[in-house]
């Protein structure tokens, strides 16, 4: 039978707990989905049905025709490194981040191959470089593609006691 709740009478129980977070009500979502499951032992026609293979590709966007072959391999390493839907309304910029990195690659092999110094040739491919790192970056960053984009700015990274 169901308590009911009576302010008067039940002024003096334990008030309700919050959760073993201390934080949510609800402990978790995979307490709650233990809970949700049938009694009892499964049976033989429950354990011959073979769920359905995930498609990988869902959610991830597909590559650009235009792009280089080179470029289809970092496109699709980096959109299989990141969840479903990461790049979602953000092709574009994923497009020119795709293409500056391998442009990158490219004049930083260059760079290798000029004798460094203070020659016009190296001199031009260094200013390049830098300014094309740049650009890179600000992408990766914009495409939270960095390590600072998992960080959460409330919590500290100085060891364990908070920073005051």
């Amino acid at each position: 039978m169901a308590r009911r709740f009576n302010p008067k009478k039940n002024a003096t129980e334990k008030p309700l707990e919050m959760a073993e977070t201390d934080d949510d009500p609800i402990a978790s979502w995979q307490d709650r989905v233990g809970s949700l499951r049938k009694r009892g032992r499964l049976s033989g026609a429950a354990l011959t049905v073979v769920p359905a293979a995930l498609d990988v590709r869902v959610g991830r966007p597909p590559a650009p025709e235009r792009l280089s072959a080179e470029e289809r391999v970092l496109w699709e390493k980096l959109t299989f490194a990141r969840r479903p839907g990461w790049f979602s309304g953000a092709e574009a910029l994923l497009e020119s981040y795709v293409m500056m990195a391998i442009h990158c690659q490219r004049l930083e092999a260059a760079l290798r191959k000029v004798k460094p110094g203070t020659g016009e040739r190296y001199q031009r491919l260094a200013r390049v470089h830098r300014q094309t790192v740049g650009l890179c970056a600000t992408l990766a960053t914009r495409l939270r593609l960095t390590p600072s984009a998992k960080l959460d700015k409330r919590t500290p990274t100085d060891g364990d006691v908070p920073v005051a």
